[in-house]
């Protein structure tokens, strides 16, 4: 959202508070009306985002609302207030189309109301009652697209890949959508030639389907094609998505050729902190061309990055940008600097942890008896959260075998895991409320043990010595090499070798832990 003058937001407050007075007199359809007025000055408004979908509830129209609360999810995915209202209006959905459903709707109207349960239910993580939800408006529409692509997204929750694939044998529509949809459940399965010929394909019939190219390149890169597989990636550029992350900037984009002697270029961090880690190896490659660098980039990671490249300045705000001549996302770098091939990259360690908090987790762990070993199981506990690369703590149980002591590393344990960490005698928790402190206490153990996340990136930038538990399909990232990553030299790939089985993961995982204690 852009920083509001006085007077702007003075216009939005007050047509706000119309709107809430209108919907308190049950005038919804006047109260709308002021929204849309607002968020036409402002379409990132939080409160005017949240206010609309209050009102639509209100009104009843409750898939409006829910659009509108995942809109507001969609510009700040940690929003705890708009999490919780659009599970709110979730349940209040399901309770609609059961009470529609029991008054005997007319057939016209039952495929609706049976999409909109089914669509409910998935979004609240009930993926059979989902299915079965679906099912009345499956039978009476067997080839339409939409019907079909939601099916195909719970059979995939429901770890039944091949289902979902012989949905999009039978729907109809766009085909380069179907195309690429099939390339996305083939990659999944880790038929990745397959998945390639889809998205070529796709991209036949649509050459500017950013998606499709994009999905292309990460395969490209995960076989080794590095440039190519980096000139394809820079279609994301035009995903909406993606975009929406840009930073506001008049300043040109750093394009291949352009020279940066004494210009001020600022680099900034598109996407997750996990990127964001990876990718700062760049930094100082593209510092030593530009007169000035100016990194802007996720706030809990500033301490952490400032350390580590003081030739630049930072910023953690991207709405009050300083002057520049150019810009880049972090993850064009390589492309930029013509450093396609990762083992050309930079290596680690190219991260510093303060060496007082160093010390101070040194003192608070106390004398080492044996190896201490930190483990992550599951990534971010908002937003959406990857059901197929998280793990369940308890699955993690051959690990606390191990001659060691274990650390947890997650900055959330997630809500139905607590019960077995309390019950773990073997793991301590701390409060990690910063990637800073989470660096200093990696410092001080001998391994890191987690799925791919952005705590295996920081692991892997300290020079960690990490085990890395992949999912069948892993990520472009890693590679199809067994064993190694050309990213950390440190680290150990160990993936699936059937889709959505960790027990034989968490067992090789165990069986490098203990011969690293060895």
């Amino acid at each position: 959202m852009n920083i509001l003058d006085e007077a702007r937001l003075g216009q939005l407050m007050s047509l706000m508070c119309e709107a809430i007075a209108l919907g308190g007199a049950g005038r919804h359809g006047p109260a709308l009306e002021k929204v849309a007025a607002g968020l036409a000055l402002e379409p990132e408004f939080f409160p005017l985002l949240m206010q609309r979908g209050r009102l639509q509830e209100q009104a009843g129209d409750l898939q409006a609302a829910i659009a509108s609360y995942e809109a507001c999810l969609a510009l700040s995915p940690a929003l705890a207030e708009a999490e919780a209202a659009r599970t709110q209006a979730l349940h209040a959905l399901v309770r609609q189309c059961d009470d529609l459903l029991r008054a005997g709707p007319p057939p016209a109207s039952l495929p609706g109301i049976s999409i909109g349960k089914a669509d409910a239910l998935f979004k609240l993580g009930h993926y059979e009652q989902a299915l079965e939800s679906l099912a009345p408006a499956s039978a009476a529409m067997p080839d339409d697209f939409a019907i079909l692509n939601l099916r195909a997204g719970i059979l995939l929750r429901l770890n039944r890949h091949e289902e979902a694939l012989v949905c999009y044998g039978q729907a109809s529509g766009d085909m380069a959508l179907l195309q690429f949809n099939r390339g996305n459940v083939l990659r999944q399965m880790g038929r990745f030639g397959e998945a390639q010929t889809c998205y070529e394909q796709a991209l036949s019939l649509h050459p500017a389907f950013a998606e499709a190219r994009v999905a292309r390149s990460h395969l490209l890169l995960m076989a080794g094609h590095y440039e190519e597989g980096w000139r394809e990636h820079e279609a994301r550029r035009a995903i909406a998505q993606i975009r929406r992350a840009d930073v506001r900037s008049a300043s040109p984009q750093w394009q291949p050729g352009m020279a940066l002697a004494g210009k001020t270029l600022l680099l900034w961090a598109e996407q997750g902190l996990g990127d964001s880690l990876q990718f700062a190896r760049y930094i100082p490659d593209a510092a030593g061309r530009a007169g000035r660098t100016i990194v802007c980039a996720p706030p809990g990671l500033l301490p952490l990055l400032q350390r580590s490249f003081p030739m630049c300045g930072f910023i953690g705000n991207d709405k009050a940008l300083p002057p520049h001549d150019l810009h880049a996302p972090l993850l064009s770098l390589p492309l930029l600097l013509g450093r396609p091939d990762p083992g050309q990259s930079p290596q680690p360690p190219y991260l510093v942890p303060e060496p007082a908090r160093v010390a101070d987790w040194a003192a608070r762990l106390g004398e080492r008896r044996r190896a201490r070993i930190g483990i992550a199981w599951a990534g971010r506990q908002y937003g959406a959260i990857n059901h197929t690369r998280d793990l369940v703590l308890a699955q993690l149980k051959p690990l606390f075998d191990v001659d060691a002591d274990f650390i947890s590393l997650q900055q959330a344990v997630p809500p139905a895991d607590r019960p077995c960490a309390d019950a773990q005698p073997n793991l301590q928790r701390f409060a990690l409320n910063d990637w800073d402190n989470t660096a200093a206490l990696m410092a001080n153990l001998d391994l890191v043990i987690c799925i791919d996340s952005a705590v295996a990136h920081l692991a892997g930038a300290l020079d960690m010595p990490v085990a890395l538990m992949l999912r069948l399909e892993g990520e472009w990232r890693w590679g199809l090499k067994p064993g190694r990553s050309a990213w950390y030299p440190r680290m150990r790939l160990f993936r699936q070798r059937e889709r959505g089985d960790w027990a034989g993961v968490v067992e090789d995982a165990a069986a490098f832990a203990q011969a690293l204690g060895k």
